[in-house]
């Protein structure tokens, strides 16, 4: 008796373990592909007339450096789910410091 109902217990805990872990993996996979890819990022860039140099994905956002129709160099970071621009702050930018003379 004792026997089965240890039984009962390992397989009951095991076919949880296994369809938490399914569920975990599914919510990954959901999160990748909501992301747009590097192709889908480039091409709207280039369609706005930009051209790409570098597009690299930091913090559930894409890092791109790019020319713009002037030939004047750019760095935005996009949003990676809607490929918006987000605010973005260099760290050599100091124009809210101030200075004593």
């Amino acid at each position: 008796m004792k026997r089965t109902i240890l039984f009962n217990v390992s397989l009951a805990t095991a076919v949880g373990l296994f369809a938490l872990g399914a569920s975990a993996q599914d919510q990954a996979q959901a999160q990748t592909q909501e992301r747009m890819s590097l192709v889908q990022i480039a091409t709207m860039l280039e369609d706005q007339g930009y051209t790409v140099l570098e597009i690299e994905l930091e913090r559930r956002r894409y890092d791109v450096e790019m020319i713009d129709a002037k030939g004047m160099r750019v760095e935005a970071y996009l949003d990676a789910v809607t490929g918006a621009v987000l605010p973005y702050r260099d760290d050599d930018d100091d124009r809210y410091e101030r200075y004593d003379d």
